[in-house]
């Protein structure tokens, strides 16, 4: 959980950067109650706490994807909240480091991988979500 400062400042960001799905981070109790890092809610905190610490760049992407996925919705609305989540972490890689600067590449090869294992396996998270408010 992040505190309504920290939010504040996600998004103050998020609008610097123009990621698409910043307006749901102005609902700032849902994002406090939502916003857990990089990682699905069952997971435990400190795992989510770890990739998040490894991933620092990809943290406000997966803020924004975890709204997403709260308000959930159909399959198509799942896929379009992972590809969301993509083009976000594309777009702070692109501004947290110059073109010529390898870390560039690097953050955005490990936001394609975590891409990959939304596609293959963010059902559960999907599926947990619609569970729980279900």
């Amino acid at each position: 959980m992040y505190s309504l400062n920290e939010i504040e400042e996600k998004i103050q960001l998020a609008n610097e950067l123009n990621l698409s799905g910043a307006a749901l981070l102005e609902d700032r109790e849902r994002a406090v109650k939502v916003c857990n890092g990089i990682g699905a809610e069952w997971m435990p905190d400190s795992a989510r706490k770890l990739i998040s610490s490894l991933n620092p760049t990809l943290v406000l992407a997966a803020d924004i994807h975890d709204i997403r996925y709260e308000i959930g919705g159909t399959t198509e609305e799942r896929k379009a909240a992972d590809n969301e989540m993509l083009e976000n972490g594309y777009k702070l890689a692109d501004a947290r480091y110059s073109w010529y600067n390898p870390l560039r590449y690097y953050v955005k090869w490990k936001m394609r991988k975590f891409y990959k294992i939304l596609r293959a396996f963010g059902f559960l998270a999907w599926n947990y979500r619609e569970c729980a408010n279900g």
